[in-house]
């Protein structure tokens, strides 16, 4: 089971605390994205943590797209209710629509938020992925070519 430590307060949580879980995952992603080993000791300890991070994301998504999902439905429910009433009181439905779509910005603003955090969480993976196989190839060239001068020996 994967534990996290709050810094900040020194709390240990479990594996199952979805939201600890999508902070933490923001912060070391945030870092780790911007960190630029330089010595193989490094580069180990980057794609260690790197590779830990990328194993606790599943169930981040599925929180981040849950409460996506969530909010769709929501703007389309605000969106379809305040048609009918439009349309019940008289008016045109181009009117009607239009205004339909005034009353539900909150819930369309809220469900673009949790679209773009979805979509920040995929963009990090994807860039720690790529990170990753990049220290990696790096890593066995530095390694084939210190094993072709005899692994330091003499």
């Amino acid at each position: 089971m994967t534990e996290f430590i709050d810094q900040g307060t020194g709390e240990v949580h479990d594996g199952d605390d979805v939201e600890f879980a999508r902070n933490e995952f923001v912060i070391k992603a945030d870092q780790l994205r911007n960190s630029n080993p330089t010595n193989p000791v490094e580069m180990e300890f980057f794609i260690r943590e790197a590779n830990s991070l990328l194993e606790q994301l599943p169930p981040v998504l599925l929180e981040i797209n849950k409460r996506r999902y969530k909010a769709e439905r929501a703007y389309s429910a605000r969106k379809n209710l305040q048609m009918a009433f439009y349309g019940r009181e008289g008016y045109a439905v181009t009117f009607a629509r239009a205004q339909a779509e005034i009353d539900a910005q909150s819930e369309l603003e809220a469900w673009h938020g949790t679209k773009a955090e979805y979509h920040y969480a995929e963009d990090t993976e994807r860039a720690l992925r790529t990170k990753i196989y990049s220290m990696l190839n790096i890593n066995k060239a530095v390694t084939a070519q210190y094993n072709s001068y005899g692994g330091g020996q003499r």
